[in-house]
């Protein structure tokens, strides 16, 4: 029974956060900065690589379960209208924004930021979201088999997992000990 409590109370505190007016204005600049450094991202058929991530888990870091959601969902529509490359939109890829927001937020939101933590809230989501999600709306999309995209993705989200993992960790443990995130956290308003 503790578990549900601690999830609800994680729900709520989410909920919270995200009613605050400097949260929203902190998650719309981290939205505007996640879409500008998606577009500096390396595509190949396989799979793209970007630093997009990086912004993203600080936001969920910062507006939990719930706001991560709103985040990714919202983030996936306007990178999708704003900052299109050319391809077609398909809710699979929503859906998964959403789904890897919520889960970095159960990850993150009001825990120290740890290596450990940080390498399996990313785990998660590489494993649920990037390969299997992401290799099925590829495949979907292309008409090409599952089983084609399967490895190359997974090498490369093998790789983008210890990289992030650890670029987002030094980041945010840099943000905690400047007291930005404290900052953003505590704040009433």
């Amino acid at each position: 029974m503790g578990i549900f409590k601690q999830t609800a109370s994680l729900f709520r505190a989410s909920e919270q956060e995200m009613r605050k007016t400097r949260t929203l204005i902190i998650m719309a600049l981290l939205m505007a900065l996640s879409i500008v450094v998606a577009s500096f991202r390396i595509r190949t058929p396989y799979f793209s690589i970007s630093a997009s991530s990086i912004v993203k888990m600080y936001a969920a870091l910062l507006a939990g379960p719930v706001g991560g959601a709103a985040f990714g969902f919202a983030r996936d529509l306007l990178q999708f209208f704003i900052a299109n490359t050319g391809d077609a939109f398909f809710p699979g890829y929503t859906f998964t924004e959403t789904l890897g927001m919520f889960l970095y937020g159960l990850f993150y939101f009001k825990r120290p930021v740890k290596l450990h933590t940080v390498l399996i809230g990313k785990l998660v989501v590489v494993i649920i979201c990037n390969i299997l999600l992401g290799t099925l709306w590829l495949s979907m999309m292309s008409g090409k088999a599952f089983l084609f995209y399967l490895p190359p993705r997974i090498v490369k989200n093998a790789v983008q997992w210890i990289v992030d993992s650890i670029v987002f960790y030094m980041a945010a443990k840099a943000l905690e000990r400047a007291g930005l995130t404290r900052m953003i956290q505590n704040t009433d308003v």
